[in-house]
């Protein structure tokens, strides 16, 4: 089950607002372990980077959070992908990562820019991506399938 929250800046002048989800509901999940299963049978084509990782006990996972780095705004992407952490500290930060993805770069649906990975939009230390000078309010959270 996903979940679904509103991002909505504080600056009164602003006020950019957006609808953001996280993880996946059955439909998505169910696709995730399909392609799963056909990358590594040799049915579904994919670069050896991501039959490796596969291999290596990966799972490809959808729906996440990008920036448009041209448009300034938040936008979903249910492209399938693998989350590769790359150092993690001892008290278990995540420092670096990589996202693989089975169909190439994301890209803006608006402009066609190449995407920015957000990796928790909900993080005081995001500013808003349209004014840039404030923080965004979290609310209206809950669940969908």
């Amino acid at each position: 089950m996903g979940t679904f929250y509103r991002l909505t800046c504080k600056n009164k002048d602003c006020r950019y607002s957006v609808e953001l989800r996280e993880g996946v509901g059955w439909t998505l999940f169910a696709r995730d372990k399909d392609l799963q299963s056909e990358i590594l049978n040799g049915e579904e084509d994919a670069s050896d980077e991501i039959k490796d990782l596969l291999k290596n006990g990966y799972e490809i996972m959808s729906v996440t959070t990008f920036l448009c780095p041209v448009c300034k705004e938040y936008q979903i992407n249910r492209d399938p992908f693998i989350f590769e952490p790359i150092h993690v500290s001892p008290y278990g930060t995540l420092r670096e990562y990589k996202l693989h993805f089975v169909y190439g770069d994301p890209e803006c649906e608006k402009c066609g820019t190449k995407l920015i990975h957000i990796l928790n939009p909900r993080s005081p230390k995001n500013k808003c991506p349209k004014c840039g000078i404030s923080e965004m309010k979290y609310g209206g959270a809950g669940y969908y399938d």
